[in-house]
């Protein structure tokens, strides 16, 4: 009769960098939503007649990712957790992420991201 103890294996895991996480999860944010701020504007302070600017805040704690900010629909919202979750050691997104008003692009004619 053979026993197992436990499902350790030999391998070391490796430890996560949260630094590492945020740095990429904000880079491949960048490259589909352009920059991304720095610091908070919100969308009053742009004024009606600017497009929005997605606002994207990034933060990692143990391999847990929490967005941040304003984007300017729900597809654009799902997009950046989806990116997120694609970032090698989250464990999990946390998508806090609200919709600017009066500029969603989820409707009828809705244009791509």
């Amino acid at each position: 009769m053979t026993v197992f103890s436990g499902c350790r294996s030999n391998i070391p895991e490796k430890p996560i960098d949260d630094a590492a996480i945020t740095k990429a999860v904000k880079a491949k944010l960048s490259t589909v939503f352009g920059p991304i701020e720095d610091k908070q504007i919100q969308q009053l302070d742009r004024g009606a007649n600017l497009e929005t600017i997605s606002y994207i805040s990034v933060s990692s704690v143990n391999g847990v990712v929490t967005l941040s900010g304003e984007v300017r629909s729900k597809r654009a919202k799902a997009k950046a957790g989806e990116i997120a979750r694609g970032v090698a050691q989250v464990e999990r997104v946390i998508n806090n992420l609200s919709l600017a008003p009066g500029y969603s692009d989820d409707a009828v004619n809705d244009k791509p991201l």
